[in-house]
């Protein structure tokens, strides 16, 4: 998940006071203080998580897809096991303390520290599943570009403000389902928007007992270990 974990999450620097914060009201629908009221509610329920995943990583000039399948499973705090079928054949695993991206086929594994505070690889989660509505409010201007109600989702446009380091992700959106009021597909920009990373989940379940092993690697025999930062 180098290209995926990666290019997944982006870290919620703490920036200023002042929230810009663009609210539109949609015929038959929420508006935006109630959808982010409902999320707030919804990941105060939310312990775990565990899904049917499609990555889709598209490069917009080259007019070039890519497309992985697997399984994800969550656990609060931080805590995060993905595995992507072959051709990828990749297992991404978070213990809350380190992530490790292995590659089977190459015999190698990545490990990024995560208490340093490189948790660019846990934002998808933060936001709906694990951290607050405060905290995006404080780091991301939020606008509310497609009502939901019934069957229709809600989507969520996330644009950073003024962060150091600069973000990844130049816009991140959100499909906001009503009822579990939790992403089940997001979409990060990079590149201006060059670049979409996406990913959809399917066959949600909550709150699913999850054994701790799941979240544990052990470097098997003869793999490289690499740490890029």
């Amino acid at each position: 998940m180098t290209k995926i974990l990666l290019p997944f999450f982006v870290v919620w620097a703490v920036l200023a006071s002042f929230l810009l914060l663009e609210a539109q009201s949609s015929s038959g629908g929420k508006d935006l203080e109630s959808v982010l009221d409902e999320i707030e509610r919804a990941s105060g329920n939310f312990t775990s998580m565990e899904a049917e995943v499609t990555y889709t990583r598209s490069i917009v000039l080259l007019d070039e897809e890519d497309v992985s399948y697997g399984k994800v499973q969550y656990k609060k705090p931080k805590k995060l096991r993905m595995e992507f079928k072959s051709p990828k054949d990749e297992v991404d695993i978070a213990d809350g303390e380190c992530l490790w991206i292995y590659h089977p086929q190459g015999k190698q594994v990545e490990k990024y520290r995560l208490a340093k505070g490189d948790t660019k690889e846990l934002d998808f989660f933060q936001f709906g599943y694990e951290g607050s509505v405060k905290t995006a409010k404080e780091n991301y201007v939020i606008e509310l570009v497609s009502g939901g109600g019934g069957d229709m989702p809600y989507i969520l446009k996330l644009t950073p403000k003024e962060m150091n380091p600069p973000p990844q992700y130049s816009e991140i959106r959100l499909w906001i389902e009503e009822g579990p009021w939790l992403p089940v597909r997001m979409e990060l920009y990079e590149s201006g928007g060059e670049v979409i990373n996406r990913i959809e989940l399917r066959d949600i379940k909550l709150n699913k007992t999850l054994k701790e092993s799941l979240f544990q690697f052990t470097v098997p025999e003869g793999v490289e270990v690499v740490e890029p930062f």
